[in-house]
């Protein structure tokens, strides 16, 4: 049985939705992890070890040698494991690999081509010292996951204070961007690229975004609500696809994040090399018919086509809640997610008995919901109604002896 390789690193990856898929294809799944217990290898057919920042490329294909395991396909969520997809496929002579790869893996290279390319006008840097534009937000380059480490600064002194703060953590050695904050409404947008071309298939606009901790927050509505949302989307894909096309890209699912004023300047916050997490793919399915899953599977075997892609379905508004821990601890569930899917409106509920907040320097989610409605008002009340019906409550997690 052929074999796809799916990297999964701090237990995430969409490992479970992908090796569904590569099932129902009949292909083999082989989960690479840097953990011998990660969660998901009772759901794949095969689990390879791999130190993640410790070992390299060639030590990961020495073990699938040893193993008499050859790849027909990568399949990887995770940006800091841009590389090793990249690297990988090459090796393999595989969909998935090229230069533009490179780019991707680096926010700060992101900024660069943009800028180049005549796309962008964003203030940015690579050194906190040169660092003269106010607000600021400040996220790690390369190595980033759940807005981890990611954080706003108002002034010189919060930036030399949260300098002390990485530094304190253990966390001075990571490599970062400094980018100019733009005042706003934050939107995504995700779709797959195909020939160089990137196809929106869902635009997101996000009202309640946390602007300091730079956290998803509060309500997201498909479709955007305000006119300068709705334009800043056709800047932003324009924008977008004259980056792919520039680096050749193709057969890729990119999830895009950006924010637009009033005033009609739109810019780019960053280009994931995957589709958005949480509810995005309930909500690209019930908009465009779309798994994403499926998609980003077929992209890794080179298969994907545009024939897929219909017209956008004549929906209600869609929108979702993600409910984010505020203290560290265990979560203890008293609500299920039969309980919520029972409300007006809810389409799909994720809950996380059990989850261990155990940094609050990155988002923590452990409820989802998404619903469906006539109207933003209405959307809001259902909302309300869900988070009004939740029972549960943080606790100190056990101490370790």
């Amino acid at each position: 049985m052929k074999s796809v390789l799916i990297l999964s690193k701090w237990q995430a990856g969409g490992v479970l939705l992908a090796a569904e898929q590569l099932r129902a294809r009949g292909l083999r799944s082989v989960l690479v992890s840097e953990l011998a217990d990660n969660r998901h290898r009772d759901d794949c057919d095969d689990h390879v070890l791999v130190d993640w920042d410790g070992e390299d490329v060639p030590a990961l294909i020495a073990r699938l040698d040893e193993r008499g395991i050859v790849p027909t396909a990568v399949v990887s969520l995770i940006e800091a494991l841009i590389p090793w997809k990249d690297a990988l496929a090459a090796h393999y002579g595989l969909p998935g690999a090229g230069a533009g790869l490179e780019v991707l893996a680096s926010k700060t290279l992101v900024r660069d081509r943009m800028r180049a390319l005549g796309l962008s006008a964003m203030r940015y840097c690579g050194d906190p010292a040169e660092v003269d534009f106010f607000p600021a937000i400040v996220k790690p380059a390369r190595d980033s996951a759940a807005s981890r480490l990611v954080h706003r600064v108002d002034g010189p002194d919060e930036l030399l204070a949260w300098q002390r703060h990485l530094a304190d953590g253990g966390h001075s050695g990571t490599e970062m961007v400094y980018e100019e904050f733009l005042p706003g409404v934050e939107f995504s947008v995700d779709g797959p690229v195909v020939d160089g071309r990137f196809h929106p298939v869902l635009a997101v606009e996000k009202p309640d975004h946390d602007d300091v901790r730079h956290h998803d927050a509060g309500l997201r509505v498909h479709p955007p609500q305000q006119d300068h949302v709705r334009a800043g989307v056709r800047a932003l894909t324009e924008a977008v696809s004259a980056f792919c096309a520039d680096l050749r890209l193709d057969q890729h699912w990119l999830h895009v994040e950006g924010r637009s004023d009033e005033d009609g300047r739109t810019e780019l916050v960053e280009i994931n090399l995957r589709f958005g997490g949480g509810m995005y793919p309930t909500a690209i399915r019930e908009v465009s018919g779309i798994d994403p899953m499926e998609a980003v599977v077929s992209m890794a075997l080179g298969e994907f086509s545009l024939d897929r892609l219909g017209p956008v379905r004549d929906r209600a508004i869609v929108g979702w809640v993600d409910v984010e821990a505020e203290e560290l601890g265990r979560v203890e569930m008293r609500t299920t997610e039969d309980d919520l899917l029972g409300l007006p409106g809810v389409i799909k509920a994720e809950l996380v008995d059990g989850y261990l907040v155990h940094s609050l320097e990155q988002e923590n989610y452990f409820i989802r919901f998404a619903m469906t409605a006539d109207s933003v008002g209405q959307l809001r009340a259902r909302a309300e109604t869900v988070l009004g019906a939740l029972d549960y409550r943080i606790t100190a997690p056990p101490r370790a002896d």
